[in-house]
């Protein structure tokens, strides 16, 4: 079994070795169906990302490392994840899966599936500005104005109709 040995940490719990790694960037583009079933799209989006680690933490730290590593997980903060790819920020510890067999007795071997948090901010404002209705226009006075007779206008059926009967 080969492993990657570069210094990993999930939320600052530091793993002795990583046995894999599985990193997933995907986007999502969502169809809608327009005349004769033709499916189109005009946007897309970004989902989290996701990232699963098989590691082992080695010897006397392996007890203390499961907890904190649970620890980190109930308290349901993001955090940060240092891979041999990348650093990802707001991450957050989704499963853990420790596995003790008599091979790995004195020995945390685990997966762990981590996957980004998105976090906005929002304003909020006083609203010290103007009201709609002050920007409202207010009424002119145009003197007397006489109404003017509705115009006789043609219906679709009448046109069609007067087509239709012909007089030669």
């Amino acid at each position: 079994m080969s492993c990657i040995l570069i210094s990993r940490s999930i939320g600052g719990v530091f793993v002795d070795v990583v046995v894999s790694e599985t990193h997933e960037s995907e986007i999502e583009i969502p169809k809608h169906p327009v005349e004769k079933g033709v499916k189109i799209s005009d946007h897309a989006w970004r989902l989290p990302r996701k990232v699963t680690l098989e590691s082992v933490v080695d010897g006397p730290r392996a007890v203390a490392a499961y907890q904190q590593l649970l620890d980190l997980q109930e308290r349901l903060e993001p955090f940060t994840l240092v891979t041999g790819l990348r650093v990802y920020n707001d991450m957050m510890l989704i499963r853990i899966t420790p596995e003790r067999d008599r091979e790995h007795s004195r020995v945390l071997k685990f997966e762990a599936e981590l996957e980004e948090v998105r976090i906005v901010s929002t304003e909020t404002s006083a609203g010290g500005g103007s009201s709609q209705s002050d920007k409202a226009q207010g009424t002119t006075k145009r003197g007397q104005v006489a109404a003017r007779p509705a115009e006789s206008i043609p219906s679709r059926t009448d046109k069609i109709l007067s087509g239709a009967i012909a007089v030669d």
